[in-house]
């Protein structure tokens, strides 16, 4: 490993410091490159314990953020989609739907940041909402 992959890897774990699923410490063998340019690195941080994945892009001097953000989108749809269809194929009983968007991803997170941790609140019955 070289110099600036080492310090590559060591800002990424500045900023990450934890899995936001288990929140275990995460470790640089945690931190692997999938693809280095001049200007952008995309790497992948798993954790060891929940295998919980987070995709960064590190975009380095005067590289392009709007690049870098439709590369981690792209990223995230060839490693969600295999998944994805590789349990559809397995179960045979899933129906197809609508792929995860980014949005989703986005909302999912904001929803969680305000969650108490009450599952009998959350799924509780609620009235039907009339359309």
């Amino acid at each position: 490993m070289d110099t600036s992959e080492k310090q590559i890897k060591r800002i990424v774990l500045d900023r990450m410091e934890r899995c936001s699923v288990c929140h275990r410490g995460f470790e640089p063998d945690d931190v692997h490159v999938l693809s280095r340019k001049s200007d952008m690195w995309m790497l992948m941080v798993s954790c060891g314990e929940c295998q919980a994945r987070n995709f960064v892009a590190a975009v380095i001097g005067d590289g392009d953020a709007e690049e870098a953000q439709l590369a981690l989108r792209r990223l995230g749809e060839q490693h969600v989609r295999p998944a994805r269809d590789d349990a559809i194929e397995n179960e045979g009983q899933i129906e197809p739907g609508n792929p995860i968007s980014v949005d989703d991803l986005l909302e999912m997170h904001e929803f969680l940041q305000g969650f108490d941790g009450d599952f009998q609140d959350l799924f509780r019955a609620r009235p039907a909402r009339e359309e």
